[in-house]
């Protein structure tokens, strides 16, 4: 027999919205008290502004939270105005979000990031037997707690309409209008945090599951709130970090045998792009260098491949690096050691933000763009750049230098430069598809990475005329692959997904005193900084403490590589890749990025993936 409510038919509906606001406004108490366990995680900022912003994100980020589930309910409301019902349908939906807040609360404090793909998939899955054994008596705790829940929602369920159906008093007009205020009051002061490079702030973000913070740069500098350039003092000193990086102070020598640094990226450089008829300078001086024949950057896009080569750390660090605008131990070492540094991008360096990260020690010291409009222009700016800077190098003064040419990310040369026909004469993506011959585009990318062939060969020349090439340790590298439907799955360019094509990378390393040689073991770009701090700047602080690379030359078993995006990743294992995406789903996929049929994720690979995602968070 239905319950009907004690009042008119036409207010059925209109009493029991008012109900559900309430009990929602109630709940979204509860969510703040269970998610106090994320601010144990964090260290309360010492800036009073950080402080006030904290006491508005906080309750408006977990109201908000809570009223996630009203268009659910007020549905239910619209379509079946009983009340009996409508307080079912509530509690199950309230007990399953207090018991994910709770889940993910666990998994944060154990590997300092929320729930993603692949951790839910261990949940839901007997695999999580094999890294956390569930007893018989876990089990009967989960379903007390499932119960207590159910019994407290039931609860707040009567309160909240006891409250509704009283006799009404003006209580939430006001309160709704305080709510709201707390709400856009936390968000506009994100905004400007963000807008300010004030880290105090955006790097409180992290601590809140599934916060959506409002970002709006252009408007704060239009309204005079914000500058384009901000000054470095507003960055955040490491002890009051949310990251724990590194894990302890690197401890380097003041004085050890000084040698040059040379870096090299070419953007989109796919591991068979590296030939003696495509780049002949480069294949000639692998002749007499280190050549990485399995090599795979940190990401499928710039910002996490040469985040990696920097820092020596998983892609899926980047967002809390640039929320704090914390530089690589490497460019610190660097500094610290007094290295003349000359940096030259093709590409500008404020969009990826790596005048943020990377450079955000001397964001003010370096060219953050060019001015050649192009590039193909810029391409050659920034070799004339660098041969300067090698040319007026004194001997006496050891330096690091960067190149990040461009050219192939575009498929661009001067004309003149195109050994490689047919060429695709305009490359239109909107025209691309399963049936597009690639072979045109794949020439018209080849002649781009001739071109910057041609430019490295005038580097590499000018450190030989300098006789600086026996002093010298020269990597050159890309920062991630290019695909060109090489699956045949419509696949063009780069981001698309994490097969070899655009993972993959050639690396060649000239190290001065070392014999030539081709490595075939699995290497990847976080290796690359750990090798230098540990075999040339003689840090002797162990590199987990501050990489989740190992040394380039460790030729040991490697079970696979992690491999970042915008927000997914995979790890790449020598039979298969596992990609987490992220509406939450796992695909484990062959080298051909089709799916393998009744395969399981393996439960020593996701624990090894999930402890080096969360090592250098604050605990």
């Amino acid at each position: 027999m239905k319950t009907i409510l004690p009042v008119p038919h036409k207010q059925q509906r209109i009493v029991l919205l008012r109900w559900a606001a309430w009990f929602i406004t109630l709940n979204s108490a509860v969510l703040m008290l269970i998610s106090l366990n994320f601010l144990k995680s964090m260290s309360i900022p010492e800036e009073t502004f950080a402080k006030v912003f904290l006491a508005f994100a906080y309750p408006g980020h977990f109201i908000s939270l809570a009223f996630y589930l009203f268009p659910l309910i007020a549905l239910a409301i619209l379509v079946y105005p009983e009340r009996k019902f409508l307080f079912s349908i509530s509690i199950v939906l309230e007990t399953f979000l207090i018991l994910l807040l709770i889940v993910d609360s666990m998994v944060f404090a154990q590997y300092r990031f929320h729930l993603n793909g692949m951790v839910w998939n261990l949940l839901t899955s007997g695999a999580v037997n094999d890294i956390l054994p569930i007893t018989g008596m876990i089990w009967l705790v989960l379903g007390l707690a499932i119960a207590a829940v159910a019994v407290i929602e039931w609860f707040i369920a009567r309160a909240s309409w006891f409250w509704a159906t009283k006799k009404r008093r003006p209580y939430g007009v006001p309160l709704s209008i305080v709510i709201g205020i707390i709400i856009i009051s936390g968000q506009i002061m994100h905004a400007w945090a963000d807008a300010n490079h004030y880290t105090a702030i955006t790097k409180q973000i992290r601590y809140l599951p599934a916060y959506k913070p409002l970002t709006m740069k252009h408007m704060m500098v239009r309204l005079g709130l914000a500058v384009e350039q901000p000054k470095d003092d507003l960055r955040l000193e490491n002890e009051n970090s949310s990251l724990r990086y590194p894990m302890e102070t690197t401890k380097c020598p003041d004085k050890p045998a000084k040698m040059n640094v040379l870096l090299i990226v070419i953007d989109s450089w796919r591991f068979d792009a590296m030939t003696p008829e495509i780049t002949p300078n480069i294949w000639h001086f692998s002749k007499e260098s280190w050549r990485f024949d399995n090599h795979f950057s940190s990401g499928n896009a710039t910002r996490f491949g040469i985040f990696g080569l920097f820092y020596g750390l998983d892609g899926t660090y980047w967002h809390s690096m640039l929320a704090e605008e914390k530089s690589p131990v490497l460019m610190r070492e660097f500094e610290r050691q007094k290295y003349r540094i000359g940096v030259f991008a093709s590409a500008a360096l404020i969009n990826p933000e790596f005048d943020r990260t990377v450079f955000s020690d001397i964001r003010n010291k370096i060219e953050l763009r060019q001015t050649g409009g192009g590039s193909v222009v810029n391409d050659r700016i920034i070799t004339e750049k660098m041969i300067n800077f090698i040319a007026s190098t004194p001997k006496t003064s050891p330096f690091f230098g960067f190149m990040f040419f461009d050219s192939p990310h575009v498929a661009g040369h001067p004309e003149g430069i195109a050994p490689f026909q047919p060429e695709l004469q305009e490359v239109n993506h909107l025209t691309l598809n399963n049936n597009t011959d690639p072979v045109p585009y794949f020439n018209r990318y080849k002649n781009a990475v001739y071109y910057n062939d041609l430019l490295i060969g005038k580097v590499l020349e000018q450190l030989k005329k300098s006789n600086l090439t026996e002093n010298t340790i020269i990597l050159i590298t890309g920062d991630h692959g290019e695909e060109f439907n090489d699956l045949k799955m419509n696949y063009w360019g780069h981001v698309g997904n994490f097969a070899r094509f655009q993972t993959q990378t050639p690396l060649v390393i000239h190290w001065p005193g070392k014999n030539p040689a081709v490595y075939t073991h699995t290497t990847s770009h976080v290796d690359i900084a750990p090798t230098l701090m540990k075999d040339m700047l003689a840090c002797e602080t162990d590199p987990s403490k501050f990489s989740n690379g190992k040394n380039l030359l460790d030729q040991s078993s490697r079970p696979y590589v992690l491999v970042s995006s915008w927000d997914t990743f995979s790890t790449n294992e020598p039979d298969r890749i596992t990609v987490v995406q992220k509406s939450g789903e796992i695909d484990i996929l062959d080298a051909f990025y089709r799916p393998l049929p009744g395969a399981k994720i393996r439960p020593e690979i996701s624990k090894s993936a999930m402890e080096g995602m969360g090592r250098f968070y604050a605990r």
